[in-house]
Order: structure tokens, then C-alpha cells, then sequence
């Protein structure tokens, strides 16, 4: 399973304390945002330490994941006009 990553580029694999999550969310059985239990979360958004798949919702998960960066732009570049 992948993480979920609309831009289709690498991102950074997010760990989350399983101390801090519900048995249901350790579990994958319920969403690591809002303990949502149905339908089943089917979006991975990270990982426990024993690398286990932390799920989210689709709503969540978008929640979750950072937005995509603006394209760069070229550095501004003045032509100069010849006359003749």
C-alpha cells in the first residue's frame, strides 16, 4: 500500500505515536483524524513505529497531506528593445 500523494512526487512518510491513537486506530479500523470507523478508512497517511499503516479517510487525508508548491517561476529577465 502507497501513500497517498496527488501530485505523484515523493513525499515525507509521517510517523505516529501509537501512545496517542485508540485500538481501533492502531489497527487501521478507524480514521487517525476523526475515529470515523465507517465506511473503512482507505488512505494511508503514515506509519507506527513498528511499521504498521496509520489510515485516514479521504477527507483527512487531504487534511493531512501538504499542499502541492507552486511551479517556480524563471527569474525575471529584461529584454532590450533595439530600434533602429
Amino acid at each position: 500500500m502507497s501513500s497517498w500523494d496527488p501530485a505523484g512526487a515523493a513525499r515525507l512518510t509521517l510517523t505516529f505515536d501509537p501512545g496517542d491513537l485508540t485500538g481501533p486506530q492502531r489497527d487501521g479500523d478507524a480514521c487517525v483524524v476523526c475515529h470515523k470507523k465507517w465506511p473503512r478508512p482507505r488512505v494511508r497517511v503514515g506509519r507506527l513505529p513498528d511499521n504498521r499503516p496509520v489510515m485516514a479517510c479521504d477527507e483527512c487525508a487531504k487534511a493531512l497531506t501538504p499542499a502541492t508548491p507552486a511551479p517556480r517561476r524563471k527569474p525575471y529577465s529584461p529584454t532590450r528593445a533595439v530600434f533602429s
